[in-house]
C-alpha cells in the first residue's frame, strides 16, 4: 500500500527563475477520482457518522488500522478541503459565526423562524439606511441572549403567530456541520485493490 498520498506521485522539475536554479518537487497537479459505476455501488461502502472531534487520519486508523490512508477517506467523499468539509468542533464553529456574521454579539442573533410543526416560517427583518441588495444590513437592538451572551438581535418587520422558535445563527452553522457528518468508507476487504490502482494511475 502507498504510505502516503504523495508517495505514488511523480517528481518534477520545477523553477521561478528560468531555469538558473532548479528544484525537484512532488507534482501536485495530479488527480485521480474513482469511477462513477464504483462509486454508486453501495456494496463496495459502509456508511459512518464521524464522532466529535475525530479527524480523517483517526477514522483511516479506526477502519485500517494506518493513518496513512486518510487521503482515501476524503477522497470517496469528494472532499478537497477538510478544514471546511469536514465535521468542526464547537469551537471552530463558534470562531467561524463570529466571522460570517460580523462579531461575538451576532453568533446567538436570530437567523431562521420556525412554526410549531418545525416548518420553516419566512421573517422579514429590517434593515438599516445603508443597506444596499448586495450587502443587506439588518437592523439590530442590543440584548441578551438565553444563554446570558450579549447579543444584538435583528428586529423583525412582524412577527408572525405561526412562530414558534428561531434558530440561531450559531444553531444553522451547527446543523450545517453536521450535514458533513455521514461519509462513506470503503470496506477494508477492497481497500488494497483501489490502493494499488491509484499508484498505477498517478504514476503515468
Amino acid at each position: 500500500m502507498a504510505s502516503n498520498y504523495f508517495s505514488a506521485i511523480p517528481k518534477i522539475s520545477y523553477t521561478l527563475d528560468d531555469y538558473i536554479t532548479e528544484q525537484v518537487v512532488t507534482d501536485i497537479t495530479r488527480r485521480v477520482t474513482l469511477e462513477k459505476e464504483f462509486s454508486n455501488n453501495n456494496a463496495f461502502f459502509e456508511t459512518y457518522d464521524v464522532l466529535e472531534n475525530e479527524t480523517p487520519e483517526e477514522v483511516s486508523y479506526r477502519f485500517y488500522g494506518t493513518t496513512n490512508l486518510h487521503w482515501l477517506v476524503l477522497l470517496v467523499n469528494n472532499i478537497i478541503d477538510p478544514r471546511f468539509e469536514w465535521p468542526q468542533t464547537d469551537n471552530q464553529i463558534y470562531e467561524q459565526t463570529e466571522k460570517k456574521y460580523g462579531g461575538p454579539e451576532s453568533v446567538f442573533a436570530r437567523n431562521r423562524a420556525f412554526n410549531q410543526d418545525e416548518y420553516r416560517v419566512e421573517t422579514f427583518f429590517l434593515l438599516t439606511e445603508n443597506s444596499t441588495h448586495k450587502n443587506p444590513t439588518r437592523l439590530t437592538f442590543q440584548t441578551t441572549a438565553e444563554n446570558g451572551v450579549p447579543t444584538k438581535q435583528p428586529i423583525a418587520y412582524a412577527d408572525s403567530p405561526n412562530i414558534s422558535r428561531f434558530d440561531t445563527n450559531y444553531d444553522v452553522e451547527i446543523k450545517n456541520n453536521e450535514t458533513y457528518r455521514n461519509i462513506q468508507i470503503v470496506k477494508p476487504e477492497i481497500v488494497e485493490e483501489i490502493v494499488r490502482n491509484y499508484q498505477i494511475l498517478v504514476s503515468r
